[in-house]
């Protein structure tokens, strides 16, 4: 009997023992879970923030290239159609022209310069602003435009080869 006695508090002692293990078994694995749940909505808000910042870079990207095609374009048509309006009021340009275009950001505007010498050694300038965008007429580049040789003007017109 005194074996039954000692017997029961002892299974007493390890059922509690077992339920208690199972439930730490239990919370640990829950912690396991929510450590994993919180791992993963981390890593797809990395991954979200990811593809947010090379959509926004690749926008921008675009955004560069467009703003130096739309440059060019501007830079070629003054520097062709500015030399053939010195010509046309007898100033001959020794060589090409040198352009610069910058575009105001959203490509409603260009600011243009020139640069260059006359075949009698005047230093030419032509400067001026087009709102159109370049390309849409290969021959012109509307705005207007100042063109001087060694400081004195010489034509402003509102239509660069027109």
């Amino acid at each position: 009997m005194r074996s039954k006695l000692f017997a029961l508090p002892l299974s007493v002692i390890l059922v509690f023992g077992i339920a208690s293990c199972s439930d730490d078994t239990e919370d640990s694995a829950r912690d396991t879970l929510e450590s994993a749940r919180e791992d993963a909505e981390e890593a797809a808000s990395d991954v979200s923030e990811a593809a947010g910042d090379a959509a926004d870079d690749a926008e921008a990207a675009m955004d560069d290239a467009a703003d130096d095609a739309v440059e060019a374009a501007a830079r070629n048509l003054a520097s062709a159609q500015g030399e053939d309006e010195f010509s046309s009021n007898g100033v001959d340009v020794d060589g090409d022209l040198e352009c610069e275009a910058t575009s105001n950001g959203d490509r409603s505007a260009l600011e243009v310069t020139c640069t260059g010498t006359s075949t009698d050694g005047q230093e030419l300038s032509l400067e001026g602003t087009t709102s159109e965008l370049p390309g849409v007429s290969l021959t012109e580049l509307e705005g207007t435009f100042t063109g001087t040789a060694d400081g004195t003007e010489v034509f402003t017109v509102e239509t660069l080869g027109g």
